[in-house]
């Protein structure tokens, strides 16, 4: 296990994902990447202006967050913030970056939770080739 991705979004447990997959990568003389992934916004077509503000603005809070958790790994990492659905372009970045594990929080939301509001996660497992470490 050389190259291991870890998802963050600025919670309490991207951060505690953050730690266990330094502690992982240290272990095993591995690498560690990191991903954010803005969402993608949409305004209603009567707004008399685009998503550009929002999305350069989200943007910006991406890196912020990508320094921050470079920051608590301690360690050289490699860092990448795309827009788009989050499940779905990090299960493309561990496929195509040829990563061995990724690394996620997760925040503990029940199933009717998970059902109403969806989850990162959970479909994140469900559609990712490569292998998942949840950590809680």
């Amino acid at each position: 296990m050389k190259r291991i991705l870890v998802a963050i979004d600025g919670s309490d447990a991207a951060m505690h994902a953050v730690r266990t997959a330094v502690t992982l990568a240290r272990g095993l003389g591995g690498q560690l990447s990191l991903i954010h992934v803005v969402p993608p916004t949409f305004v209603p077509p009567e707004v008399p202006f685009g998503v550009q503000p929002w999305t350069e603005e989200a943007v910006k809070a991406g890196e912020k967050l990508l320094e921050a958790a470079a920051s608590e790994a301690g360690m050289t990492c490699e860092r990448h913030n795309v827009t788009g659905s989050a499940a779905e372009r990090i299960a493309d970045l561990a496929e195509s970056g040829g990563f061995d594990l990724v690394v996620v929080g997760s925040k503990g939301r029940g199933a009717v939770s998970r059902m109403l509001i969806g989850s990162v996660t959970d479909r994140l497992v469900h559609i990712c080739k490569r292998p998942i470490l949840v950590v809680r």
